[in-house]
């Protein structure tokens, strides 16, 4: 397939470029009338993108565009409140071409709610935006957070280096602490605000426009988060033209990927639009395999006053992970170091009969559905109310038992050593059977399934032409269900599990409940309120929400069947936001505007219900947060700056309870051994504050220079208490005091600097080029710490500064427009991404305490972590008809 495809492409590139010829210039001219009144359209935008040329229709609805060299060439014709028309033209003369453009329903265009979305010169908050042609133009096959990383104070990182694994970070603040949303719809966990991509993989595809905002944000809804809001809007069926795409990618790794698409007019009133992928790939590091089918589709019309439309959104994948961070470097030859076994090498890899294991795989799907409802009342009112369901099923592997001795010669997992152990005689256990062979480690699937539902209602009234209100309730019901069941005995007849207390050392087999079984259920009401008012030059708006969440837990092991506190009592939250702000434009170029705002969030599951039993924490408080943002902005068809301030003051954090597994080394047998501890953070204080400047600028018509940079100061304000227990034993808990107060925040880099180019160059005949070179720096990012590493009064020092590093990707593309032929346009496009093949940079770390064997605390040699990806490639070609 890889090797068809790559023929196929250089085929289509050299017949390309063989039509290339010399031209003289003509014009185009027409007119622009209505579908249904034959009336003429004035001031409709008509014009040709590729050479950034165009005109708009004068009072009698006429154009010209003149000077135009021949060629092929794609004509577009825009009009608010009209169906956009795109048109391939063969210009080897002067043309005349008269448009009829259909209307399109306000109200559909807004079918999904786009409430979240700031207007530029408007909208007094930060705000980024990325179009879904830049998406289709660069993502080639990566996580979206890649992407987003080249805007302001945005870290994406790659992780362990599995398909869909990335972390993203805005200023600071990780993906747990941004709320991101799907057409308006929040889509993170609601049990710990994770949001995982690879049940994302293909939303890059199908999206029309993501907006990030950073800060507050000027969603008027109940979701609050302090990094900031992502809103990515899918493409609707309200505008777009008819077509028919087919896309084909092939790269790195053996990463093949197939799509196709469309978009069609079902009747005057209903259109469709579908999409399908197939995506396969090797992996970037050992074990990282992806394999994954990604389908969405939006049918939808106007009746009358009203809209409808039902979405659907799913990746069901599997994909092999690496989330075992390994020491750089070593003195003691039993190590297993990236020194040793190289930057791809992956510890959660095994052999088994010659062949190899993952340990680690995720295996998930979760589709999304959505109804979208909007009444167009009147003239000044709307009501927008969409209706979500959401259904997740999968799990992730990993192992239970002994298998920290069991590492071959190329320090993998050596699971011919386990099978042997779980066969051999001393794997009989006469207590429970004189025959059959209990395992001393076996494969589990952690299932975290869950059901969602909710609702989201706007109400908006244009009270006046300056004030405007804004009104609505958002609520939402979830359940979890999370349990661990046997996926693989590796030989052995059963496994003795002892946590069920209604069935102690039960002998279980393949597909049996082990280790933990409970429920959480949260339910979540809220409402809101927004008035927004302009006068002129002025635009201010203030925001107040509020909502309530109950929680509550059942445990199906913890607790006898019987036992009333099997199942907690709803534990109940109020949180609220207050916002204002205010955008001035001092004249057409310059602007200022000046944002501040407050909120108190409600706990999460995991902080309200401690040690992942039924115990409800006293500690569990709301979280406060303040935040100030202050911004000067500058726009003309040349120049764009912006230069943003922040400052946001985090209180009574609560870190969900992560697990720490320490691992000690035999250094003379090199027998490694693993303990695991969970730990429970809350109260904890941060500061962020920090500046962005983001500049655009046009110097020819064809040539865009981008520059950003980001500079950013975080830092826990607080020393801060921590529950610490062991796995087998959540009752043994033991309380330190972290001494945290002055430490950087960790995890993201603190200076940040992007450098682009785009440059777009007509070659003739049809064929367009666009070049893009992109520069990013990373400064001073401090590896992340384990909190039990920091009880000790007199060690204030900084975690392990990962080394400074700069990355350099590279963009080619080219398009080609087609003429009298069922094919319209043909779409070919190559990325070298780390161009320079930079093949030591670190992308994450943890840092390390003084250890005999790995050396000083807050050092390279203590320190564990994943190095970044060396160069890889990736080649996309599409068929427009």
């Amino acid at each position: 397939m890889s090797k068809k495809l790559k023929g196929i492409t250089i085929f289509m590139f050299f017949f390309i470029l063989t039509n290339i010829v010399s031209a003289q210039n003509f014009k185009i001219s027409g007119s622009v009338t209505d579908a249904k009144t034959g009336e003429k359209l004035i001031g409709v935008s008509v014009y040709i993108s590729d050479l950034s040329i165009g005109a708009s229709t004068n009072a009698d609805g006429n154009f010209v565009i003149e000077n135009i060299k021949s060629g092929v060439y794609e004509l577009t014709v825009s009009y608010i409140g009209y169906i956009k028309q795109n048109k391939n033209i063969n210009l080897s003369r002067d043309l005349t071409i008269d448009f009829v453009l259909e209307e399109s329903s306000v109200i559909l265009q807004e079918t999904v709610v786009k409430g979240t979305k700031a207007i530029l010169r408007e909208t007094p908050v930060a705000f980024t935006e990325i179009k879904g042609e830049q998406l289709e133009f660069k993502l080639a096959s990566r996580d979206v957070p890649m992407e987003l990383a080249e805007t302001p104070s945005v870290y994406a990182s790659p992780s362990g280096g599995g398909a869909g694994d990335a972390n993203l970070f805005i200023r600071g603040f990780n993906q747990r602490n941004i709320a991101v949303m799907v057409n308006g719809v929040p889509v993170n966990d609601m049990e710990t605000k994770t949001l995982y991509w690879s049940n994302w993989q293909g939303l890059g595809d199908v999206t029309d426009n993501i907006q990030i905002q950073r800060g507050l944000g000027a969603s008027p809804y109940s979701v609050s988060a302090v990094g900031g809001l992502i809103n990515m809007t899918t493409r609707g069926v309200g505008s777009e033209q008819e077509f028919v795409k087919v896309r084909s990618e092939f790269g790195s790794g053996n990463n093949v990927k197939n799509s196709i698409s469309f978009h069609k007019k079902l009747s005057e009133t209903f259109a469709a639009t579908a999409f399908i992928s197939r995506r396969t790939w090797d992996g970037y590091a050992v074990g990282t395999y992806a394999n994954d089918w990604t389908y969405f589709f939006s049918v939808g019309g106007e009746f009358g006053n009203h809209t409808l439309e039902l979405t659907g959104l799913g990746t069901p994948q599997e994909h092999g992970q690496r989330s075992t961070q390994l020491y750089f470097t070593s003195t003691n030859p039993k190590t297993q170091t990236w020194e040793k076994r190289g930057h791809l090498y992956n510890p959660n890899v095994g052999i088994l009969n010659g062949n190899m294991f993952d340990d680690r795989v995720n295996k998930f799907h979760k589709p999304a559905f959505n109804l979208n409802w909007n009444w167009q009342i009147d003239k000044k009112s709307t009501l927008s109310t969409v209706a979500y369901f959401s259904f997740g099923r999968g799990y992730g592997t990993s192992g239970i038992g002994t298998f920290a001795p069991y590492r071959d010669s190329d320090g993998y997992e050596d699971y011919d050593a386990i099978w042997t152990a779980n066969t051999s005689a001393s794997a009989i256990n006469t207590k429970y059977s004189t025959t059959l062979h209990s395992a001393k480690s076996i494969r589990v699937n952690s299932v975290n399934n869950h059901n969602w539902f909710g609702v989201l209602s706007t109400l908006t009234h244009k009270l006046s032409d300056m004030l405007t209100l804004t009104a609505g309730i958002d609520g939402r019901l979830y359940t979890g269900i999370h349990y661990q069941e046997v996926r693989d005995l590796l030989g052995a007849d059963y496994y003795l599990d002892n946590k069920d207390v209604n069935n102690p050392n039960r002998m279980t087999a393949v597909g049996d409940k082990v280790g933990y079984y409970n429920d959480t259920y949260v339910k979540q009401i809220g409402g809101f309120g927004q008035a927004e008012y302009k006068t002129g030059a002025l635009i201010t708006f203030i925001n107040l929400t509020a909502s309530t969440t109950a929680n509550q837990r059942k445990d199906y092991f913890l607790y006898k069947a019987d036992d009333p506190f099997n199942t907690t009592g709803w534990q109940n939250f109020t949180g609220y936001t207050a916002k204002t702000g205010a955008r001035y434009n001092l004249d057409e170029n310059n602007s200022i505007f000046a944002n501040i705002g407050y909120f108190s969030t409600a706990p999460l599951p995991n902080t309200i219900f401690t040690r992942n039993t039924n115990v409800v924490s006293l500690g569990a408080v709301n979280e406060k947060v303040t935040g100030i943002e202050l911004g000067y902005e500058y726009a003309s068809p040349v120049l764009a700056i912006n230069a943003h301030g922040f400052y946001t003051n985090w209180k009574d954090r609560a870190m969900v309870p992560f697990a720490v597994t320490n691992s000690v080394i035999d250094p003379v047998t090199g027998i490694q051994t693993f303990s695991t501890s969970y730990v429970n953070v809350v109260g904890a204080n941060e500061l962020h504050y920090g500046a962005e400047l983001e500049i655009l600028a046009k110097p020819i018509r064809k040539l865009t220079l981008k520059a950003n940079a980001s500079v950013i100061n975080a830092r826990y304000t607080n020393d801060v208490d921590a529950a610490i227990w062991p796995e087998e034993d959540p009752t043994r808990i033991t309380m330190v005091r972290i001494y945290s107060e002055n430490l950087f925040v960790s995890e993201f880099p603190q200076q940040q600097v992007t450098l682009s180019l785009d440059y777009s160059l007509y070659l003739g005949a049809g064929l367009n080029m666009y070049i893009n070179p992109v520069y990013k720096f990373y400064g001073r990012h401090f590896s992340r710490y384990f909190v039990d590493d920091r009880t000790n009064p007199a060690d204030r020092s900084q975690s392990w500064r990962i080394p400074d590093y700069n990355i350099t990707d590279f963009h080619l593309g080219f398009t080609y427009y087609v003429t009298d032929f069922f094919v319209k346009k043909i779409n070919l496009n190559f990325h070298v991404f780390n161009v320079l093949n930079n093949n030591d940079y670190i992308v994450e770390a943890t840092d390390g305490p003084t250890s005999s064997i790995y050396g000083a605390a807050h050092s390279f040699e203590s320190a564990k972590g994943y190095f970044g990806r060396e160069r890889w490639y990736s080649v996309g070609l599409a068929f427009t008809f």
